[in-house]
């Protein structure tokens, strides 16, 4: 038996969304083509590519490639012939896919691949793509790698049994949202995400937003809608190619290079996804 829909107030209602807002074109990971050489090799970046010097548009002669998975900073002196700017550019793309599989293995390795030629010929225009809401519904499911789920449905089911003439007022979604302030969102932090090419492509979601789309209570019972929207930021900032951890990769050392050297400022994008997911209760 169904309590009619007198409980509902306008629906769609926001649940949670993130301090960080949506669409923000002016945090640093979302800046192009702002350095000088100076600038990048002030970073400590001076070993870029193993195929290419692109300070110089350089192509290296085949007998003096370094190891593509290297570390090191070295100043070896390389021999090769003048390319053209654009020449360099494609090699270091090509030079990135290539370095990508040693983040990417299994269902999703697909996805870098694709954001990598976004990022090569997309020019900065926002991405989106059936195999990233795949994933990101995935981890919104995944037990113990976030608890939002839990809590909404817990609070539903708190209020509901509490008053049995709940309403979704105002005071109903205030609840909803204090018991959810402190949540695990989700997120491709797991450790799978490290090899799978979530991690790489994704990781932190930089802004979210959860809203409830249907709800529907019964004698005993009830059930609803959730829509769950993220974004990131295809690009890498000052404070990632900082990091140890990142600068000791060659793959983000291209990343970076071509993303903000002035010659290059390859235009970094939003990547967008989203999925509705179904919860129910008693009470």
């Amino acid at each position: 038996m169904s309590l009619g829909t007198h409980l509902s107030m306008s629906l769609p209602r926001e649940v949670f969304s993130t301090s960080h807002r949506f669409e923000n074109y002016y945090v640093d990971d979302m800046q192009c083509g702002d350095l000088n050489d100076w600038d990048i090799q002030k970073l400590g970046l001076d070993d870029i590519s193993a195929r290419v010097d692109p300070f110089k548009c350089l192509l290296f002669d085949r007998m003096t490639y370094f190891n593509p998975h290297a570390s090191g900073f070295g100043a070896q002196q390389r021999k090769g012939r003048t390319i053209s700017r654009q020449q360099c550019a494609d090699i270091m793309f090509d030079e990135m896919k290539s370095l990508s599989t040693q983040f990417a293995s299994g269902q999703y390795a697909p996805l870098i691949g694709k954001l990598i030629d976004h990022f090569h010929y997309g020019n900065g225009q926002p991405w989106a793509g059936e195999l990233l809401t795949r994933a990101y519904e995935e981890v919104i499911r995944g037990v113990g790698t976030n608890d939002v789920l839990m809590k909404i449905r817990n609070e539903i089911n708190i209020q509901l049994h509490s008053k049995r003439d709940a309403r979704l007022d105002d005071f109903f979604f205030a609840r909803l949202k204090s018991a959810i302030q402190d949540s695990k969102l989700p997120k491709f932090n797991r450790y799978i995400d490290k090899v799978n090419g979530l991690g790489v492509s994704v990781h932190d979601i930089y802004a979210q937003q959860i809203k409830l789309m249907r709800f529907q209570r019964y004698t005993r019972s009830w059930e609803g809608t959730l829509f769950f929207k993220g974004q990131d930021h295809f690009g890498l900032g000052k404070e990632d190619i900082a990091n140890v951890l990142y600068k000791n990769f060659r793959f983000f050392r291209i990343w970076f290079f071509l993303q903000r050297h002035r010659d290059y400022a390859y235009r970094p994008f939003l990547t967008n996804f989203s999925t509705h997911i179904k919860i129910n209760g008693d009470v």
